[in-house]
């Protein structure tokens, strides 16, 4: 019998742990940029075609935004199988853009946008898992600044490509390019051969003997034992509180950016008369700051990252009250809006970056206190899992809660709660901060009287 003598084409560029970093990536950028895609454009799509009665569109403007982050459902998936688990929702993703592209009622884009939702959390806990799979602990850190940036960066480009394009060319550019971008991003995906995929074609390859047929079973048995673990993962995580103070931080930042980005097209009509193009660029201010990531990552390191998601929480609540001195339509009234919305980005930005640390650092202090207990690859796919879970809640609440507000009080009542929820959310990283403050001081106070030791 022949045996199996070629592989792959591109197989050590398509196995190429590089290559499936940067595959990761596009698939979390693609996601975050077709959330903020539609966000300027919902309320004149819901208008014009006369889905609902005009003084219903906030709210079902915020629905439609808040499903996206029905992703809680999604969140909860975690297959061994990471490339097609990937490939399905993208697959997903496309079929319910697809759907919102042709839909002719209300109703239909609500199913849409949710199946959009748990599709998209598909995408971010199976592209972690498969991220942590590829690269292994010791790196996942490093890893993660690279999906910051492909997420920031689809934040920011999201809303400001949608207004302009629906503004210029349309409904249907808006959805074609959404459907496009999903097209490449799937051929891109059916490129991936994952690492332990590679290693029994390697195997295939080099060795054709008994111990090499053996090979795939071998590590077949050692995926199970180590699926077996992941399983219980979640039981020890649960327990960490340096975790879910995490989840919880992440879940008030997804709502407190969600619940702005929903209702903002709405005020900016409201006051300053603004169409989908105009409310796209003033969402630049939102999400430029986001650049400034890297700096906030070593900032995070030499001062900790309890100061930085402290002073994040603060500035955000702040910025958040402020918003109301923004009510006329004048140049000084655009001014502070732009001045607190680049606020706002940045104190997102410094709770981000900040909160994604943290919940790495809680997976390696678990596993410190009882090393091996997580299996060969660790936690870290099942700890960025419960991420997404707390923000795709928060995502998923906070438009729809902004909207009633507005429904039932005002927009000055809306950001006002917000930024008194910001404040609460720092009490949680306050004891943290306090602690970290009297340690550096300590140590501060060591080195001087070491120093005086040493002259004498």
């Amino acid at each position: 019998m022949g045996k199996r003598n070629t592989l792959p084409f591109l197989f050590p560029i398509r196995s190429h742990p590089v290559f499936i970093v940067l595959s990761v990536a596009v698939a979390i950028f693609t996601d975050t940029f077709l959330y903020g895609l539609l966000i300027p454009v919902f309320p004149t799509l819901l208008q014009e075609r006369g889905f609902v009665a005009d003084n219903h569109i906030q709210i079902f403007t915020s629905i439609l935004i808040g499903l996206m982050g029905a992703g809680v459902i999604g969140g909860c998936y975690n297959s061994k199988e990471r490339r097609s688990s990937l490939l399905g929702g993208l697959g997903l993703l496309l079929l319910s853009t697809v759907a919102m592209w042709l839909a002719q009622n209300v109703a239909t884009l609500c199913i849409a946008r949710f199946v959009q939702g748990v599709a998209s959390a598909a995408v971010w806990s199976v592209g972690l898992a498969l991220l942590t799979d590829t690269v292994g602990g010791d790196h996942v850190a490093e890893i993660m600044g690279w999906v910051n940036i492909a997420f920031s960066c689809g934040f920011m480009a999201g809303p400001v490509v949608g207004g302009l394009l629906y503004a210029s060319a349309g409904y249907h550019a808006v959805f074609a390019i959404a459907s496009g971008l999903l097209v490449v991003d799937l051929v891109y995906r059916l490129l991936i051969i994952e690492k332990r995929e590679a290693r029994q074609l390697l195997a295939l390859q080099n060795d054709a003997d008994e111990e090499g047929a053996r090979r795939p079973l071998l590590e077949g048995n050692r995926e199970h034992t180590i699926e077996h673990k992941r399983d219980s993962a979640y039981d020890i995580l649960v327990t960490s509180r340096r975790l879910m103070i995490s989840l919880v931080c992440a879940f008030v930042q997804a709502l407190l950016v969600a619940s702005i980005e929903a209702t903002l097209p709405i005020r900016l009509k409201a006051i300053f008369g603004y169409g989908s193009g105009q409310s796209g660029l003033m969402f630049m201010t939102l999400m430029i700051p986001s650049v400034l990531a890297p700096l906030i990552g070593y900032f995070c390191g030499r001062f900790g990252n309890a100061i930085i998601a402290l002073s994040g929480y603060l500035v955000c609540g702040t910025a958040a009250i402020l918003l109301r001195l923004s009510d006329h339509n004048d140049t000084e009234s655009k001014i502070v809006l732009i001045i607190l919305l680049v606020m706002i980005g940045i104190a997102m930005c410094m709770i981000m970056t900040p909160v994604l640390t943290e919940v790495f650092a809680a997976v390696e202090e678990l596993e410190e206190e009882s090393p091996g207990r997580f299996g060969q690859y660790g936690a870290f796919a099942q700890a960025y899992a419960l991420f997404d879970i707390a923000y795709a809640g928060g995502a998923f609440i906070g438009p729809i809660f902004a909207g009633l507000v507005i429904s039932k009080f005002s927009w000055n009542v809306m950001t006002l709660t917000l930024g008194i929820l910001s404040f609460l959310t720092s009490l949680l990283v306050l004891p943290e901060t306090i602690a970290n403050f009297k340690h550096r001081k300590m140590g501060g106070e060591e080195d001087v009287t070491e120093s005086v030791e040493t002259s004498e």
